[in-house]
């Protein structure tokens, strides 16, 4: 039989964030739990009696079943016996026996994994230090990871994506789950750049609780995590904490001193992690562990302020394309909204934030208050 139906079937007997590192120590490969009777398992020592209860219940047509819509989709199922899995999450106390995959993990183990994470109501600021930082380190060889929420995890895939780098969204639900549907058109850029990720079968609904036991796989298969704004309770200093467990770096943004939206990153920066205000910050912490693979981002400035600017002067539209220069034509003097931009061009708004993001990247744009753009 087919050795991922072992896996899929171990994975819904154990709940998410199962410590299983003792489990799969106790057995050579995961099959050898189905064959083994009951009194062996309990004589392993290494599954409490309701595991054994639920590895006991557990259907081989149920796995069967997983396996098959997997196929319909297109979706991988790795396991952790495979040797497309991530190694720095096979190494966890708590690793996901099963990873559904829709896309492209094969690139994981020979990168640079880098986390981004942070707020899901970030300043225009935040958007633009994330998507440019993201940028700047998928350019120089990085891939990205992140959780594909709003805010700030968006900004970070957007950026990866904008400098034609790799990057993985790792989910808190079933990759067939309909939750969050404004990101869909993100994850289906994702998926054909790197890939969406999940340890939960394919319609599994997101919960409350989902989220924080999916941040571990973030901050597992990542070197290290960099928070861009988030308070003292945000879930992203969660994942900042589970990164120092997991023996990961930390890297923070700082932000103002007087609002809370910033303190969770600032308390990062007291309590050791490093700050940054540029993506080289990051790459020369890690220039030795890859030799000839990462190279200095080309933007050598910190990140600029989004304060207004006395003048401005446009630069050459040479280099853009046919919609990006429609777009950027748009901009005199006075600052202007997406849905304004929209309507001069008649390009669709959701065209016209992708369009916005790119000129943004490539320094013709910036962010203003309001969430509106001006030139530079």
């Amino acid at each position: 039989m087919d050795n991922r139906v072992y896996a899929v079937r171990l994975s819904l007997a154990l709940e998410p964030g199962t410590r299983c590192r003792e489990i799969l120590s106790a057995f050579d490969s995961l099959r050898d739990i189905f064959e083994s009777d009951l009194s062996m398992l309990r004589m392993s020592g290494a599954f409490t009696a309701k595991q054994i209860e639920k590895i006991e219940k557990s259907k081989t047509q149920d796995a069967l079943n997983i396996l098959d819509i997997c196929e319909k989709n297109s979706w991988k199922c790795v396991t952790i016996e495979d040797d497309e899995y991530p190694e720095d999450l096979r190494r966890l106390d708590d690793p996901p026996i099963v990873l559904y995959v829709w896309g492209d993990i094969s690139e994981i183990n020979s990168s640079l994994c880098f986390a981004i994470v942070g707020t899901r109501e970030p300043t225009p600021d935040s958007v633009t230090i994330a998507r440019t930082i993201s940028a700047q380190l998928a350019d120089a060889g990085a891939l990205i990871v992140s959780g594909c929420a709003l805010g700030i995890d968006s900004a970070a895939h957007e950026g990866a994506l904008l400098a034609h780098g790799k990057t993985v969204a790792v989910l808190g639900c079933g990759l067939g789950t309909r939750y969050l549907m404004q990101n869909a058109a993100l994850r289906n850029q994702i998926s054909e750049n790197g890939a969406v990720i999940s340890e939960y079968p394919p319609f599994a609904p997101a919960s409350k609780s989902s989220f924080p036991i999916r941040n571990r796989i973030i901050s597992g298969m990542s070197k290290g995590v960099l928070v861009v704004e988030a308070g003292e309770k945000s879930g992203s200093i969660v994942t900042a904490r589970k990164a120092i467990s997991q023996g990961r770096d930390v890297f923070a943004v700082p932000g103002n001193i007087v609002t809370s939206a910033y303190a969770g990153a600032n308390r990062l920066i007291r309590d050791g992690a490093v700050a940054v205000t540029c993506a080289d910050d990051i790459i020369s912490e890690y220039d030795s562990l890859y030799p000839g693979k990462l190279k200095k981002s080309e933007t050598k400035k910190a990140i600029p302020a989004a304060e207004d600017k006395p003048a401005f002067v446009k630069k050459s539209a040479a280099a853009l394309d046919d919609k990006e220069k429609a777009v950027y034509a748009q901009f005199e003097g006075e600052p202007l909204y997406p849905a304004d931009i929209a309507s001069l061009t008649g390009i669709s708004l959701g065209e016209v934030n992708t369009i916005l993001t790119s000129l943004e990247i490539k320094n013709y744009i910036t962010t203003a208050p309001g969430g509106r753009f001006s030139l530079i």
